[in-house]
Parts: C-alpha cells; sequence; structure tokens
C-alpha cells in the first residue's frame, strides 16, 4: 500500500528507497521526497549507515551469522529510516506492514547509534520478546556491542519488605502457605526479583499481590532492603544501559510521576521508539488523568494500620475511629455511583445529594486519619511521611473526579475485575505529546502494523499532535495478499443491528467452518455477539471447539495451534498479539465493524469535542478508529510467507453504506468477493482442494 502525499509531510516511497546498497554505503542520496516544505527523511545518507550496511549489506554479519538468509528490501529501508531520525534528531512516523521484521529495523539501528534510546512497546509479551529473543540475536550472534536493560512497571518485582510482612501476616501464612512458601524459596535465589519468572505461580494469585507494592506503598530510602530491592536494581542497570525496553504504561505512567514529583525509573534518554503505536493515545490519555477505586481508598487504610501497629504504638481510639470512618465513607460513596455502572460518564449534572453527602464524609474522614498520622510524624519516620502525601493526593484526586471541575477531562465510572473506580483523563492529548514526548526527546520514532487509514497517517497524526516536520514511511508487507488470503464480504446477510443478524450470521459461520474445516479464530465485537453465535452452532461443529473464559489466553492459542481443526470463539483481547503460523489457522471471522461501543465515555467525548468544533467526528474520528482496529483482526490471519487463509467479514455495511469503502481501501490487496460458491471455488484452488461447502458433503 502506497503512502500518498500530505500537506507539510514528508513522505518516502519504499520501493525506490530501496536503492543499491552499494551506492548507500558510498553515501549517496536515497531517493525521497517532500511535500509543502517539508524534507524527506531518506533525503541524506546518514554517518550511521556505513555501520548499518556492515550488518545487512552483502556479506554482512546478518548473511554470515543466518544461513539462507534473504534480504528484506523494507525491513532495509526502515532501518535506514530509523537511522536517519536518530541521527538527525527527527520525528518518524513508519507502518510496516506484517511481515517486516521491524522489531529489528528499530533495534538494530539503535544499537549502533551509540545513543541512549528507550524502547517502548505495547504489551508485556513484546517487551519480553525484545529482550529474550532480538537482544541476544543482535548482541550475541552479531556481535553489536551494546548493553540493554528491561524495565518493567512495580508491582512485576518482589518487594523484600513486603514479602517480610506477609510472612507474619497470620491469615495470609494459613491461606496462601504454598505460594508464600515457593516465593520465599524463589527470592533466595532470583536476581532480578521479576514476577515472570515465576512461571508456576497463578496470575490470581493473592501471594503475589500481597509481595509487591506499587508507587505510592513504596517507602523508598527508609526501607531496610532499599540496597537489595528489585525495582532499583533494575533502575541503575537501566541508567547504565544504551537501550532500555519498557512498555507504554510504564512509559507513561513515569512520565506522569515525574511530572507530579520530579522523580521517576526511567533514566534520561536521547531517543525513544514505540511499538504498536497505535495504543498510544488511549495509554497516554489514562496515564494523564486520575484514577481512585475503592480498593484504592482501603488499601490506604490497610497500610495506615499495619504502620502504626509495625512502630509498636498501637492504634488510638481516635485514630482507630477515623479509620473505621474512612472504610464507611468509602464504600457510601462508590455505592452511591453503582447506578452508573458497568460504566457511565459523569457531569457536574450527574452529581446528586446522595453523592455530594458521602464524598464530604469521606474527605473528611481522610483529613481525619491525616491529623492522626501528623501526630506520630514526630520522628520524621519516612512510612508516615509518605502516607500522609498519599492521603493528600487522594483527597486532591476525589474533589476533581466527584465534582467534575476540569472541562478539559472526561470522568466516568467504571467496575474492573476486583474494584469499582472513578476516573478522568483528558480528552485531547496531542498538547500532551508535544509538551511531554516531542519536546523532551531529541528524535522520536512511531511505529506499527497498523498506523495508516486509506492509505494516509492523517488520522494519528492529528490525534497525536505530531510535529509539522515529521515523517512518515510507509512499508508494504511482503507477503502475497493477492495469492494469499481471499477476502469474503457478504452482501445478503440483515444489518448488524437487527433481531436477524445473529440468527443469519451464526449460519453463514458454520458454512465457512465447514469449508475451511475447522481452523478458525472467530472476532467478535461484543460478549453478547460471540456467546449468541456460539449457543447456536458449537454443538453442531464437526471440530474442538472454543471459547474466551474457557482458559488462559496462552493456554487457548495453544490448544488453537497444536489441536488438528481447532475452533476459537474470542473478543477483543484476541483482535492483537494472536500469531498463529501455518495450517493450525485458515479463516479468520470477524463479526461486524469494531466501532467503539455506544457509551463509551472517552468516545463519546472525543466526538462530543470535534462536534463542538465544527467536524465530522464521524468520519474524522469513529471511521478511522475502526479501521485500524479492523486491520489488526485481519491481520490474524497471515503470518508467514507459506501461510494461506480466508478473512471473513459478515457486516453487510461494508458494501451498503458510503463510508464502507474507505475500510475496503485500507485491506491488503486480496481477492475480495460476496459469493460464497466463489469463495469456494477461489478457496479449492488456493488449499490444493481442501474446500468443502455442508450440503457438498
Amino acid at each position: 500500500m502506497e503512502d500518498r502525499p500530505e500537506s507539510k509531510q514528508a513522505t518516502i516511497d519504499a520501493g525506490a528507497a530501496a536503492a543499491d546498497v552499494a551506492e548507500i554505503a558510498q553515501g549517496e542520496a536515497v531517493a525521497g521526497h517532500a511535500d509543502g516544505g517539508g524534507h524527506g527523511a531518506l533525503a541524506f545518507a546518514p554517518v550511521l549507515w556505513p555501520a548499518l550496511e556492515e550488518v545487512i549489506g552483502p556479506g554482512g554479519r546478518l548473511a554470515t551469522a543466518l544461513p539462507g538468509y534473504e534480504r528484506r528490501s523494507g525491513q532495509e529501508t526502515m532501518m535506514r529510516a530509523v537511522a536517519s531520525a536518530l541521527e538527525r534528531r527527527e520525528t518518524l512516523m513508519v507502518e510496516a506492514g506484517t511481515g517486516t521484521g521491524k522489531s529489528l529495523a528499530y533495534l538494530l539501528p539503535a544499537a549502533l547509534s551509540g545513543e541512549h534510546v528507550i524502547l517502548s512497546t505495547g504489551t508485556r509479551t513484546l517487551q519480553d520478546q525484545l529482550w529474550e529473543k532480538q537482544v541476544p540475536f543482535a548482541r550475541d550472534i552479531l556481535g553489536i556491542e551494546f548493553e540493554a536493560a528491561i524495565l518493567k512497571g512495580r508491582t512485576n518485582y518482589l518487594c523484600l519488605l513486603a514479602l517480610d510482612e506477609a510472612r507474619r501476616d497470620p491469615r495470609l501464612a494459613l491461606d496462601q502457605r504454598e505460594d508464600l512458601a515457593r516465593i520465599a524459596r524463589w527470592a533466595a535465589m532470583t536476581g532480578t526479583g521479576d514476577r515472570a519468572e515465576l512461571a508456576d505461580l497463578a496470575d490470581s494469585s493473592p501471594a503475589w499481590r500481597a509481595v509487591t507494592v506499587d508507587a505510592e506503598q513504596c517507602v523508598g530510602r527508609r526501607c531496610a532492603h532499599f540496597d537489595d530491592c528489585f525495582v532499583m536494581r533494575a533502575r541503575r542497570l537501566a541508567e547504565r544501559a544504551d537501550i532500555v525496553i519498557v512498555n507504554h504504561h510504564l512509559f507513561f505512567a513515569d512520565l506522569a510521576l515525574k511530572g507530579a514529583t520530579g522523580f521517576g525509573l526511567l533514566p534520561d534518554a536521547d531517543a525513544v521508539v514505540f511499538d504498536e503505536a497505535h495504543h498510544l493515545e488511549d495509554i497516554a490519555a489514562a496515564h494523564f488523568g486520575f484514577a481512585v477505586s475503592d480498593a484504592r481508598v482501603g488499601r490506604f487504610g490497610a497500610d495506615v494500620r499495619r504502620a502504626l501497629t509495625t512502630a509498636g504504638n498501637g492504634i488510638p481510639e481516635g485514630t482507630a475511629n477515623a479509620l473505621a470512618a474512612l472504610s464507611r465513607d468509602t464504600e457510601r460513596l462508590y455505592a452511591a455511583y453503582r447506578r452508573f455502572l458497568p460504566q457511565g460518564r459523569l457531569t457536574r449534572e450527574t452529581l446528586s445529594d446522595e453523592i455530594l453527602t458521602a464524598y464530604y464524609a469521606l474527605d473528611t474522614a481522610l483529613g481525619a486519619v491525616a491529623r492522626a498520622l501528623h501526630a506520630y510524624d514526630t520522628a520524621g519516620a519516612e512510612a508516615i511521611t509518605r502516607l500522609i502525601q498519599r492521603g493528600e493526593s487522594l483527597r486532591a484526586e476525589l474533589a476533581e473526579l466527584v465534582l467534575c471541575r476540569r472541562d478539559d477531562l472526561v470522568h466516568w465510572v467504571e467496575r474492573g475485575p476486583r474494584a469499582v473506580f472513578l476516573r478522568a483523563a483528558p480528552i485531547e492529548v496531542g498538547a500532551l505529546f508535544r509538551d511531554v514526548v516531542f519536546a523532551r526527546f531529541g528524535a522520536v520514532v512511531l511505529t506499527s502494523a497498523t498506523l495508516t487509514t486509506q492509505g494516509t497517517f492523517d488520522h494519528y497524526r492529528a490525534r497525536l499532535g505530531l510535529p509539522d516536520d515529521a515523517h512518515t514511511l510507509n512499508v508494504a508487507s511482503p507477503f502475497d495478499y493477492a495469492n494469499q488470503a481471499l477476502i469474503y464480504v457478504p452482501d445478503d446477510l440483515p444489518a448488524p443491528n437487527s433481531e436477524a443478524w445473529l440468527d443469519a450470521a451464526a449460519e453463514r459461520i458454520a458454512e465457512l467452518v465447514g469449508l475451511t474445516r475447522g481452523r478458525a479464530l472467530l472476532l467478535f465485537t461484543s460478549f453478547r455477539a460471540m456467546r449468541g453465535v456460539h449457543a447456536r452452532i458449537a454443538d453442531r461443529l464437526e471440530h474442538p471447539v472454543m471459547m474466551q473464559g474457557e482458559g488462559s489466553r496462552e493456554s487457548l492459542l495453544k490448544r488453537l495451534r497444536t489441536e488438528a481443526g481447532s475452533v476459537l470463539f474470542a473478543t477483543a483481547t484476541f483482535w492483537e498479539g494472536v500469531d498463529v503460523v501455518g495450517d493450525a489457522l485458515s479463516l479468520v471471522v470477524i463479526d461486524r465493524l469494531p466501532f467503539a461501543p455506544p457509551g463509551d465515555p472517552m468516545v463519546d467525548a472525543r466526538i462530543g469535542a470535534l462536534t463542538s468544533a465544527g467536524r465530522n467526528a464521524f468520519m474524522e474520528y469513529q471511521v478511522p478508529s475502526a479501521i485500524i482496529s479492523l486491520k489488526q483482526g485481519f491481520g490474524r490471519l497471515i503470518r508467514h510467507r507459506t501461510d494461506r487463509g480466508i478473512v471473513a467479514i459478515l457486516d453487510p455495511r461494508l458494501t451498503r453504506s458510503r463510508y464502507g469503502a474507505a475500510f475496503l481501501r485500507s485491506l491488503p490487496p486480496a481477492r475480495r468477493t460476496a459469493n460464497l460458491r466463489l469463495l469456494a471455488s477461489w478457496w479449492d484452488e488456493l488449499s490444493g482442494g481442501e474446500a468443502r461447502l455442508e450440503d457438498d458433503a
């Protein structure tokens, strides 16, 4: 897919940029062009290129290290663009189609640059993959000399002080004896304290929650285990490293913490590379807002009790009464918000007498606890001081969350797995990005397999507030979609919002699963649709059937890969990060266009802001966002050049609506049909005679 020239935006044609590598090594310019006064990101050959050429060129380290290595022009083009951005201190946005090898395409230039670079990923899975596979490959196999470190959020690391306290807690020692013993044995051996090493400990184990702390709970330098702290140890390694690997949540949480306190975990860096950058807007918004849950207030009260008990002072009657009021009034406030659950937007107009009364009571209780803590702070005890600060933060955040004072924030309440949250987040993050990212780092690279809509970067450029001189690069996937993939878009199904759609969609899915003999990932935009279709056809399918929720994500994907003909019913969490190569996956079904669900507070606020500005929120925001999600779902099918398969999108709006063409133009260039018989014929040709419609059996 070729990028289109945009105003004040440099664009690069990936094909033209794949010039002769010998000329590149000699410093020749590479073809590029600019519009509106910009300049091509590959308009010159930087000093870094000869070092890069030594690795990727003919007879280079890659070719020597990997027998049968085949050069990828798209990957090399991206490497040179990243090298140029790092060296010239520029901003670059790259859409790298599936199969480009983008991880190595930004890691190698970063490793060779000699700069301090942060690599930020969308998920811990990719973070671990970079650390466990890509970094050792670049350093040990290719022989590139650089230091790397990995940093995760605090709750991924064991807290030795919390472990001591948990082992003294009679309730935990009894209920979680085996898990605590396992953690204690591991604590004596681990060099990192990273939760990922405890593969045999259940994700939901209360024991782990008891032995880790967040930034609020950490007592800092006054901790008896500070010198051996795993978080501080990881930070010291990161300070010395050339490359630090983090995830987006930690990156933005750290920026927000530095903005509030001046201290953070991440070291200073010359550049940052964001992989899976299509998530940045939502993650940044979450971390530059506020969130207070009933569980957070409860932890504060529990930590106050523990600190006073540990200090040996006991808890006087007045303090005990204040803590009891804190617990009671927290329950009252959050109970008052239950009518808005599971998720509802809050405004000044939604404030009721019940909410205000409960809020003022809770604020009074927090103030009473603070006064009680001040009485114990005569010696300046670090733990008591931190608790006082936490109480002040809770009061300040709750004031905004309940009273909805700021018009630039959207406020809402939602139910989480173990708590109810009051949240507020900025409606627009473009200005924040300009102030805390683009102005702070010399070079910024943003990359993903899905950043463009209809061939342009306009949507994300606007949403993230990219500088006018930012460069863009669109590297097409090396996969031959015309011969590897088929797109089925039926035009005879009812509208997705009609009562008849679910029955019709279920029958069509059963036919498609029969056509490919299972081997299917069925992606739904809601749990209701997933369960409805599953109830209608699961018992009729002649294949192993799984549904999200019947096991962990990893266990379900393992079964999909290994059990012949498996069919997996899934929702949002499976639209991304699913990598099933080969014959195990031949069919991806997408139930309908993945527009954000109505009533989502953040989406509604963004739509309202655009509408108030006189803009078309549907075409400028909702459609592009849904296109990005659709491209992610489509990307689950073809993961290797030998993969073959069908993507079926069961939404007639693709062909009936005026905006459907925008979605179709954004999909890979595969053959497309609305005719199930023709699809079966094509699949028979593509799969070597495996096609079978049910009534032909």
